[in-house]
Order: C-alpha cells, then structure tokens, then sequence
C-alpha cells in the first residue's frame, strides 16, 4: 500500500488536471484534454523536477509549434519532401538532445517530436496549422502552469533531502567497499555488488543536481554537489590501485607487512568515525608521513613497493576526507568556500564522455523509422494513419539513449493499447451517462487518483503514466458529447499501430545491446591510451582523464550486466591515469630518464594499438615490462626528490595495472602466472 504523501501526490495532480481541464473548457479551446494529459506530463512529488520540466517543456513545445507554423505551408505541396523535412528536423533535435544528460535535454527532445505531433494532423489542411499550433501551445501552457502553481502550493517536496539520502546510501556502501581492502577480506560477489551499488548511486546524482538550481537550492551547495561528485569519480580507481598495491606488498615482500599493518589498522579506526574531523585526518597524515621512505632509498625495489603502497592509501585518506566535508557542506547547507584536502592536477570539471557514433545511428534510426512510417501511410491513403507516425517518432525519440531501446518501446505499446480499451469504455459506457463537469469529476477520480498514486513508485512509473496520458487524450473530452466508434476505432488504433511499427523496426535496426556498448567503450578506452603517445597540453591530458573516468561510469554497469569482469576496465583506466602522471612530470627530468619515460608512454600506446588491431585483450609484451625496470633504475638520481617519488609511484602503479600482482621482476627471476582479478575471473 502506497504511503499518505504518495496518496496526497495522487489527489493532488488529479485536482490540478481537472481544474487545467476545467478552465480550457470554460474558455472554450478546441482540445482541453491536452491539458489534462499535460498536468499528468509535467507533474513531480519533487518541487525541482516539476519546475525544470513545466520549463523546458513550454520551451520545446513553442520551438516545435514554430517549426511546425514555418514548414508546412512552405512544403504541403511535397508531402514526400515534409515527411524528410519533419523526420530530419526531429532526428537533428534528438541527436542534439543526447548530449545533455541533464533535465534540459528534454526541451530539445520534446521540440523535436512536437513539429509531427502538430504538422502531420494537417496535412491535408495547412491552413488550419496557426490554429493547431496556437491551441496546443495554449492548452499545453495551461497546464504546465496549473501543475507548476499546483505543485509550490499545497506541500511541496524538496529534492534535496532524496539527494542527501542518496548520497548517504553511496557513502555505506564505498565504507564497506573500501573496508573490504583495507581489512584484506576481498570476496569478489560482496565487492562485485558493493562496486555496482555505488556505480548506479553515483549515476543518479547527476541529473539530480541539475534539478537542485529549480528548487532554489544556494548557489554554494550545487557548487558543493557538483565537486563531491567529482571526487566520487575518482574513488573506485583510487581504491583499486591501493589493492594492488598491498597485494604486490604482500606477495613481494612481507617482511614489510608487519610495519604496514598498524597503518592500515589507523585508517580503519578513522574511517570507522563517519565524521570531516581535520585534526584526525592530520593525524593519520603525520603517520603515513613518518612511514614515507626516503627518496634516494628508492631504488631498492621493496621500499619503492612499500613507498608506494602508503602513497595509494594517502591518496584514498585525503580523497575520503573531501567527501565527507563536502557531505557535511551539502547537509548543512553550509555557504563558506569549501577547501579541498585532495589536490591532484589531474582534478578538473567533469567532461562528459559521449559515443556520437551510437548517438547519431540513433538518430538515425529515428529519422529512418519516420520517414518508412510516413510513406506506408501516404500509400495506404489511411485517414487517421497520421497518429501512428507520430506515436512512433515519440517512442523512437524517447528510448533513443538506451542499448536495447525494444523492450521499453514494446511496454510503450502494451500500455497505449490497454488505454484504447479504459478510453472505450469511459466513451461509451460512462460519459453518455453524466451531464455536468461534477459527475465528470466523479467519475474520473477513483481510477485517476489511484492510477496517478503508483506513478510515485519508479517501477510503475512508465506504465502508470503512459495510461493516465493516452487515456485522457484518447477520450478527447470536448464541451459537448459527440462519439463515434467507427471513428474513434479509426483514430485510436492508428497509435498502437504506430508503435508496433517502432518496436518492429527498433528490432531490426538495433538488434544490438549492452554488450556491443560495452565493447565499444573498451575500444574507446584502447584509443585513449594511444592518444596518450601524441603531443598534447597539460589541460587536454587532464580533459582527457576526467573523461575516461566518466566513461568508466558508464562501462562498468554494462560489463556487470553483461556478466563480464568489472575489474579489467579499472585497470585500463589506472593506466590511463598512470601514463597521464608520467607525461606531467616527464619534462622536469632531463636526459636518459626523460627518453626512457617518453619511450615507456610510446611503448605502452603500441601495446593498445596492438589490442585494437587484434580486436581483444592481448598480455602485455615482455619488452614493455623491461624497459619499466631500466626506467625505474635511470630514474635513481634524476629530478628532484618530490618529481623522482612521483615518476616511480607512477611507474609502479603502471606496472601494478598491466601486470597485477607482480612488481618489478628481475631478470633471474621468473615471469608470474597472472592472479586472478576482483572478481575471481581470470585477467
């Protein structure tokens, strides 16, 4: 059973899409129930979502009606040339649209697939599109403004306090996630799941924040939620490296666990306090600093192991450190200027990675779909056949982000269709029977409350909303009762139709899913690697970290879908980050050392270019692990102390990420067999 605030939500945007229904009948507009339909559309529990979306989508509903107004009367006389001219106009707007992941991508999205949903219904009268695009402007404002007024009014939610909970839900989980390595008790399932909880809590933040600014949260707090964000990014990394960095301390030398275990027992107590105390964390800080070996000692391969392993667990204290701070800033809405404990120069605005070749064969399967859509239609000469277009330009435009877009397209269907029949049976079996805007009230309000309840529930949304939407638009409640079966059978089936077309078509043209995606990142994550052999700035090194980080939001739920190891895209993009550290700290050494680094980062991008071209993962060439160990050795007395301590942390975390579990291997010694990962599958 729903709880009361839920039942409250539902009676709430049911008494907002009557009085928006009332008052367009009462001003007589030729097609109130859009604004009906439009208050169901635009309405959140949330504050911020209901007044970001009521925005954006009055902005794309203007653009789309003024496209609409300037396109048809100049091609009507084509309609094969306004069939490429809608369908491109909506594909153009959708492949834009999919390069915002935040709310506003909907105002683009929206203007996309609103020049069918008004163009198409007069083709056959172009002189009626002012009038349509004039009505649906109006109605479609109407309710927007009713849901919006509706909304601040009677109890408002805020946003903040699910984001807050959110972010509280992604703390418990990277404490036990990093307890798991800090306390050496890595069960690949716990770890496995733990990883994809913090991943899919991660991913929910983003568009959150940018709901936050529409519920008036303090300039200071988004700037906070968007720099705790950004260092949530870098957690997973962070902690895998420290993993393979005890892992390579105990297998190489465990003579030195013993003097590392007390370290890793102050970092279990501190992160035990859940709390930003600064004098805690200078602590812990003086005590990993007083364990540091020194620079020259270095050289020895187990201090450079040891040195290593407490530079990892630094960079995860000072990293957890910024998250709980900003934690606190953000729940306390705290105004002062946030100061970061963690400063890496790699640290930059995440830069959003996109695949525009998946965007734009989206986009144009979308325009694909409406164009063989529209021609069926012309030749069958079907009256009402329009609707079907439009309803599959929708559910085209709708799903276009996801890998396997035909199961959602499909539920679309099933739940339009069911409308059809609720739409029949109010038409023909309750309407006839009421004479007032009372009775109709009445009639509607036990199936509509109840229905709008569950759209709360993420796992109803999709298929409460579509019926609520398609149910009010299907009945087409105009001032007086004029129904026809025979045209109303005409009329609402062609929508179904249309999107058992989009759902047929979406199966043929995109028979792939997350697993070609994930490759894809995989091969975009090789070539990343590869750039990283060419010349390039400081700033376009660190665009490009922040990037791969990004991406590695995006890989890793679809590998764990795909049952495929999660652990393999971490170290990918550790040696990423490790390559990136080696090129900004390169230019301070002179000499052999500086070529030896350059022929490291060239070495490594030909073992990338080779996997590309081999089109798999390939081990890592012996060469490459050798002119690693001459690296180590040139860089004895190179640079100074702070620049060598960073060249060989970067060194050995590069090594750690291409060959797990074995450091620096002499020559004498034999090569290891390679461990297994994370998550127990091989490497």
């Amino acid at each position: 059973m729903p709880p009361a605030r839920d039942w409250f939500y539902g009676v709430r945007t049911f008494a907002a899409s009557m009085i928006a229904l009332y008052i367009a009948l009462l001003m007589q507009m030729p097609r109130p129930y859009w604004a009906m339909a439009t208050v169901y559309i635009v309405s959140n529990p949330f504050l911020g979502p209901t007044t970001s979306k009521a925005l954006y989508r009055a902005i794309g509903t203007f653009v789309g009606a003024a496209a609409a107004v300037l396109f048809v009367p100049m091609f009507v006389q084509s309609p094969y040339v306004l069939v490429v001219v809608i369908a491109l106009w909506t594909g153009i707007l959708l492949f834009l649209s999919l390069h915002l992941r935040t709310a506003n991508n909907y105002a683009l999205m929206l203007a996309g697939y609103t020049l069918p949903l008004i163009a198409l219904p007069v083709v056959d009268n172009p002189l009626a599109v002012w009038d349509v695009a004039e009505a649906r402007t109006e109605e479609i404002f109407l309710g927007i403004a009713v849901a919006a007024v509706m909304g601040a009014m009677f109890w408002p939610r805020r946003l903040a306090p699910v984001f807050n909970d959110s972010v509280s839900k992604w703390f418990a989980d990277a404490s036990n996630y990093s307890l798991r390595f800090l306390n050496r008790d890595v069960k690949p399932d716990e770890v496995s799941a733990l990883r994809m909880s913090m991943v899919a809590n991660f991913n929910s933040l983003e568009l959150m924040i940018g709901q936050l600014p529409h519920e008036g949260s303090r300039p200071q707090t988004v700037r906070n939620t968007k720099e705790l964000r950004g260092r949530m990014i870098h957690l997973l990394p962070v902690i895998d490296a420290l993993d393979d960095a005890l892992y390579a301390l105990e297998r190489r030398t465990p003579e030195l666990v013993d003097k590392f275990s007390p370290l890793l027992a102050a970092a279990t107590e501190w992160l035990d306090h859940n709390d930003a105390d600064l004098e805690r964390w200078r602590a812990l800080k003086d005590q990993l600093e007083a364990l540091q070996p020194e620079p020259h000692v270095l050289e020895d391969r187990k201090q450079l192991l040891f040195s290593n392993a407490i530079y990892r667990l630094g960079e995860w204290v000072d990293l957890w450190q910024d998250c709980r701070s900003l934690q606190f800033a953000i729940q306390c809405e705290s105004q002062d200027n946030w100061r970061a404990v963690y400063r890496h120069w790699r640290l930059g605005r995440l830069t959003p990675f996109l695949d525009r070749g998946l965007m734009l064969y989206s986009a144009a399967s979308t325009v694909t779909a409406i164009i063989v859509a529209s021609v069926l239609w012309i030749l069958l000469g079907w009256t009402d056949g329009g609707s079907a277009v439009i309803l599959a330009a929708v559910a085209c435009s709708f799903f276009a982000s996801m890998d396997d877009p035909a199961p959602q397209i499909y539920r679309f269907f099933f739940w339009t269709a069911l409308s059809v029949v609720f739409a029949s049976l109010y038409l023909f079996l309750v309407l006839p029977n009421l004479h007032d805007f009372p009775m109709l009230v009445l009639a509607f309000a036990v199936p509509f409350i109840c229905v709008g309840t569950l759209t709360v529930k993420p796992q109803f949304y999709l298929g409460m909303l579509l019926t609520l939407v398609n149910t009010s638009s299907f009945i087409s409640i105009q001032g007086a009762y004029d129904a026809d079966f025979l045209s109303f059978a005409n009329s609402n089936l062609a929508g179904p139709m249309g999107l058992l077309f989009a759902f047929i078509w979406t199966l043929i043209s995109r028979p792939f899913g997350a697993e070609y995606a994930a490759k894809r990142l995989t091969r975009f994550s090789w070539r990343d690697i590869v750039s990283l052999a060419e010349p390039a700035t400081l700033a376009e090194h660190r665009q490009l970290g922040v990037q791969m980080l990004d991406r590695l939001m995006q890989h890793l739920p679809r590998l764990a879908m795909t049952g495929q190891d999660t652990g393999i895209a971490l170290r990918e993009v550790r040696v990423a980050l490790n390559l990136l550290d080696l090129l900004a700290y390169s230019p301070r050494v002179s000499g052999a050392p500086q070529v030896l680094l350059r022929q490291v980062v060239a070495e490594v991008g030909e073992y990338f270019k080779a996997c590309l071209k081999a089109g798999e993962r390939l081990q890592a060439p012996s060469p490459l692990l050798m002119t690693l160990d001459r690296t180590r050795r040139a860089l004895g007395g190179a640079g100074d102390d702070e620049t060598r301590r960073h060249l060989l942390h970067a060194l050995s975390g590069l090594r750690l990420a291409l060959l797990p579990g074995v450091e620096f291997v002499g020559a004498a010694e034999p090569e290891e067999p390679l461990p297994h990962g994370i998550d127990g599958a091989p490497l």
